[in-house]
């Protein structure tokens, strides 16, 4: 899984690199932004974007990290078990706006998404059982990790702000609607010595243990997506 990580986010970046060259031959425009809702989230993290235009003036290429601590989360009582949760995302996005000038109105946009959760897990499991009967039960503290792969295509509306006089500032709105699938993986990096005799399984769930469950597995599901950024055009 960790060369599959690392090949995710290499790919990510060799795709910044490619697309970004056009965006060097024409004029300069950038826009820094902030996700305030992710704030929100489960999984929260802390998380900012920049959006740059390319060589035609409809496309632009986004780029979006966040990363977050149990330490900061808003919900943190729902992960009182755990002292090592955190949270690490990746965005980059292609986007179309439907007007000549780029940055503002209605655009389409193209996204793939990469999250990651670092945890450690304490729980007993039981050895030698049978008929759900065990002889007896070890403690055990291992490091779990959730890997969140996606595509989404989104839909959406980014607008400058004006001010009193009813003249643009540099600060911008962006909203935006979608939907997508998504790849979750779960490693849970238990005694890789357990037999069938051993007994580790919980009654286990999507939800289950904050997400992160009480077993290896890999699933799809469907995502929808809703959200805002608030921006600055740095120039």
């Amino acid at each position: 899984m960790k060369s599959a990580t690392l090949t995710i986010i290499v790919s990510l970046f060799l795709l910044n690199g490619v697309l970004a060259q056009d965006s060097l031959r024409t004029k300069h425009h950038l826009i820094f932004k902030i996700a305030p809702l992710s704030m929100f989230d489960l999984d929260n993290t802390f998380q900012f974007a920049t959006e740059h235009r390319l060589r035609s003036n409809r496309w632009t290429l986004s780029e979006e990290f966040g990363y977050g601590n149990v330490k900061a989360n808003i919900w943190g009582e729902s992960f009182a078990d755990s002292k090592f949760r955190e949270t690490f995302r990746a965005k980059i996005e292609l986007r179309r706006y439907k007007r000549e000038q780029a940055f503002m109105g209605r655009y389409i946009a193209y996204e793939a998404f990469y999250k990651q959760i670092n945890d450690r897990m304490n729980r007993n499991i039981g050895r030698e059982c049978e008929n759900g009967n065990c002889n007896y039960f070890e403690y055990a503290n291992y490091p779990v990790n959730k890997y969140v792969i996606g595509l989404t295509a989104k839909l959406g509306y980014q607008l400058r702000i004006r001010d009193e006089s009813k003249k643009n500032t540099k600060f911008v709105f962006d909203f935006y609607v979608g939907a997508g699938v998504r790849r979750i993986i779960v490693n849970h990096h238990y005694d890789q010595t357990l037999t069938s005799g051993s007994f580790i399984y919980y009654s286990d769930g999507i939800f289950s243990n904050s997400g992160l469950g009480y077993r290896d597995k890999a699933y799809n599901i469907p995502h929808l997506a809703l959200g805002l950024k608030i921006g600055y055009i740095i120039f």
